[in-house]
This record gives structure tokens, sequence and C-alpha cells, in this order.
């Protein structure tokens, strides 16, 4: 298997070179690297240079994080790919772990990993979980930097939407849940260095863009209009929990707007069957990293 990696970086000269050193650490070498830089204006294009000097560097003005990958997609020559974000590093066995599972299951076009904040100590227990397209619709279940997908699927799917930066990835998985099969290896292979200032972060821009790929992407084409109903007054429930948490009450108001437009009995499935489970499960977790008294 010839692995194409895509890394994208802007402003990145504290953290791209160990994020880069881990891929020099892979038991499974790749068989090409790309670096796209997204505009910076630091040091990152001279790290990159210093740290992998065998990788292509494709330079282009600040656009975003998908008109990037993009640009990485465009320019991949391997069987498959894997991505690295700027600030994440990958254990040394990531990529063959992955690699293995694909050679597997000729079936299964998109392999991900568990991923973890602190550097990973992955067991050898390979437990793989298949997701089912609507499990995508729920929720993210990926983490970018723990993805390995086969070129043939990409080349299907087509590239990420610069029009959804923030959510981005997630309607990648969803269009990909479309085309292919995908699962998740339950093992922490990725350690994610979560910045505190990132897209991801801004709710109310979460809160349009997730809006934008709902309504406009046909995320949901392919359920039935009772569950899309229902997966709908789901996000709209867990937005309007967010915004309560994060002290961002400005933002309730067009979500409760968005919920009238949902019927009462969705609402009430979602309450019961997705936002009640996720609550306890949020709960659940949190009461066990307490230290014990």
């Amino acid at each position: 298997m010839q692995i194409s990696v895509v890394v994208t970086c802007y402003n990145a000269e504290a953290t791209l070179a160990d994020a880069l050193a881990s891929i020099v650490a892979q038991e499974l070498p790749p068989y090409e690297v790309i670096i796209v830089d997204d505009g910076s204006d630091d040091g990152s294009i001279a790290i990159a240079q210093s740290t992998l000097p065998s990788a292509t560097i494709i330079r282009q003005a600040n656009q975003g994080v998908s008109a990037a990958r993009n640009a990485g997609l465009a320019s991949v020559s391997g069987t498959a790919i894997a991505f690295l974000d700027d600030d994440d590093i990958w254990h040394p066995a990531k990529l063959q772990r992955q690699a293995q599972i694909l050679e597997r299951y000729p079936q299964l076009d998109l392999i991900a990993t568990s991923w973890s904040r602190s550097y990973p100590t992955p067991t050898e227990e390979q437990e793989l979980r298949w997701l089912s397209y609507r499990e995508l619709t729920l929720m993210n279940q990926f983490q970018t930097s723990t993805v390995l997908i086969r070129t043939d699927l990409v080349h299907k799917v087509g590239g990420f939407n610069p029009a959804l930066d923030s959510v981005e990835d997630w309607a990648y998985w969803i269009a990909c849940a479309k085309q292919g099969s995908l699962a998740i290896l339950e093992q922490d292979l990725v350690l994610y260095r979560d910045s505190p200032d990132g897209v991801s972060k801004d709710l109310r821009r979460f809160w349009s863009k997730l809006m934008h790929m709902l309504n406009n992407t046909e995320a949901l084409s392919l359920l039935d209009p009772t569950d899309r109903e229902r997966i709908t007054a789901w996000h709209t429930q867990r937005m309007a929990i967010a915004a309560i948490l994060a002290s961002e009450l400005p933002l309730l108001p067009p979500i409760l707007r968005h919920m009238l437009t949902t019927s009462p009995i969705a609402q009430a499935y979602a309450m019961r069957t997705l936002t009640l489970p996720f609550l306890k499960q949020r709960l659940q977790r949190r009461t066990a990293r307490r230290p014990a008294t």
C-alpha cells in the first residue's frame, strides 16, 4: 500500500516540527508527504524544509483548511491518503496498523483511530467498530489526523467544502459514508492537541456552518423524512445545551427559533433517545475523571 500524507499548516512554527517528526518515526514509512502551507507568515516553511526535506511543499495564499487539504489531495499519487494537522502527533504504529486493517478488509474504504489528549499508549487489541451513514449524521465520529482513506473513495467524493470550514471534515465523512464503508480502530494512535482558539471553538460560527451543512448540502438526504426531522431536532437540542454551558446566551434565540421548525413529536423523540443518553454518557465520563477523595 502506498500511503500519501497530506499535512496542512498555518503559522505553526511552535508545533509543526513535532508533527512532522511523527511522520518520520512511522514504522510504515509513507510513500510521499505533501505539506500545504496556507499563507503562513512565520517560520513554518523553514521548519518543514529542515524537518522533512524530501516532502513536497505547496504554498498558497491563506484560504482556509478545506482549500489547503484540497490542494494536497490534488497532488497525491498514492493508493491511500492520511491527513495530519500541524499541531497533532502520530504514534509510530499509526500508519502500519491502519494499513493492516485496510489490507485485511478490502471492502473497507476509510479507517480512523481513536485519539488521546496525552501521548497515546495503544494496546495490541484491535477492536474495529463499523460506522453507518446514520451514525455519521448524528455526530462527527473522526478527528481528521486519525483518518486513512483509500484514494479511490476520494476520487468519488471529491474535495472538502470551503464554505463549511469548522464542520468541513464532518461533512466530508458524511459524504464518504454515502459512497463507501467506514470504520474506527479503537486504539489511541494520535495525540490531538486542541487549540483553544480553533474555529470549532467559535460556537456561533459552528452553529451557522452546522445549519448550512444540514440544510443546504443534503447531508441527511439518505434518511427518510421522519428520521431527518428527528436528527435535526437532536442537533438543535445539543447546540442549545452547548450555548448555555458556554454562556453564549445570545445564540439561544436563533437555536430556539430553529427548534420550532421541527415537530414536538420529533423533539420529544430526540430528547428521549439521543439527547438524554448523550448527557448521561458525558456525565459518567466526567465523574470517572474526578480524582478520588
